[in-house]
């Protein structure tokens, strides 16, 4: 199974480990979530992933870079937030897998063994295109009764959930009754635990190597954090922020303690949404350090997290001419819908650049 293969089983995804920028493990595979569209292929929208110590949380199929070598890889931000499903949305593995429903023609009930899934060659999506089942002939054991195999529109009952809401629907996100709760939007919940950490003996040389080997996203390679030992969230005392600009103007041996930038402001775990947006945008930064109580770095909130949040439910799915997951933007080339802003290519991924409630990050 790859990022280009032209078709795979959901059930192959199962407990499959997740590894987000330069390898980092994230977690694994518990679920695969779905939609029903109207008259239209059922489509996976992202996955459910088991995180250490946080549970399960939502990873938007935007997100998702590869599927290949039994292994998941991810970019992007990936929110702590505690995923449960939203209207209209059906964990594939949990939800529909074993499932009965009925042939179409002749009405027979049958049990969903597994879902395979393919890629629309036009609109760049991951869409179910057949379901495996099972006749049900002398009782519920898996293996049972004669297999067969029918395309999707073959089968009645499979949506188990209300209907998919449209993208001018805005609802709250998963995990919260209503509007997301406080906790949810504090940058305890947005930030990401893995900036770029330097001891303050480090030289710029090093500093740069540094970013280098982590390879983090673009938003935490704009800066190192300065702390003492220990260098992994939660490090030892946050000392500063040193931006990447700095680094390069300076000379290679320079230490980079005397660089700090002692005007750039840190988060504490509970700053609102609001608190943040304010402090990225008043300074000028793409990324702002979150510090506990004790002066430990815990990670840093980033400003694509914070658009993500922004952002109404379904921004992704609105015609506002953003290209697909293949870079290319519905309609004449180059052509947008009227009054939409232009998109930029979207790098290609196994899932659609994708109709989650865009901030999500699941960012659930």
């Amino acid at each position: 199974m790859t990022a280009d293969g032209a078709r795979f089983f959901v059930s192959h995804l199962a407990g499959v480990p997740v590894f987000g920028p330069g390898g980092v493990p994230v977690g694994r595979v518990r679920d695969v979530v779905a939609t029903f569209p109207a008259g239209r292929p059922p489509r996976l929208t992202g996955l459910v992933v088991e995180m250490r110590g946080h549970g399960p949380v939502f990873v938007p199929g935007s997100r998702v870079t590869g599927l290949e070598s039994g292994q998941v890889t991810v970019s992007g931000a990936v929110s702590m937030r505690r995923f449960s499903p939203g209207p209209g949305e059906t964990l594939v593995l949990d939800g529909l897998l074993d499932r009965r429903v009925r042939l179409a023609d002749s009405g027979e009930e049958v049990t969903v063994l597994d879902v395979e899934v393919h890629r629309h060659p036009e609109r760049g999506q991951w869409e179910a295109d057949r379901i495996c089942a099972r006749r049900d002939r002398g009782g519920p054991a898996r293996h049972r009764g004669e297999a067969l195999t029918v395309h999707w529109s073959a089968v009645r009952g499979l949506p188990p959930g209300e209907p998919a809401p449209s993208p001018e629907q805005d609802r709250a996100r998963p995990g919260a009754e209503g509007e997301a709760s406080g906790q949810e939007r504090t940058a305890r919940a947005l930030m990401r635990t893995g900036p770029v950490v330097v001891p303050p003996e480090s030289t710029v040389a090093k500093a740069l190597a540094r970013i280098g080997e982590r390879e983090p996203i673009p938003a935490l390679a704009a800066q190192v954090y300065v702390c003492r030992p220990p260098g992994e969230p939660p490090t030892g005392r946050y000392l500063g922020t040193v931006p990447v600009q700095r680094l390069l103007r300076s000379a290679p041996d320079a230490p980079v303690a005397p660089l700090v930038d002692a005007e750039l402001p840190s988060l504490d775990a509970d700053t609102p949404l609001p608190a943040i947006s304010c402090c990225l945008a008043a300074y000028d930064l793409v990324a702002a350090p979150v510090v506990d109580g004790g002066g430990a770095l815990l990670g840093a909130v980033t400003v694509d997290a914070v658009l993500d949040h922004l952002l109404p439910d379904h921004w992704r799915e609105a015609e506002y001419g953003l290209p697909d997951s293949e870079g290319t933007r519905p309609g004449a080339a180059g052509a947008r819908p009227e009054g939409g802003p232009p998109g930029r290519p979207a790098p290609a991924a196994p899932f659609p650049a994708g109709p989650l409630g865009g901030r999500d990050e699941g960012d659930r």
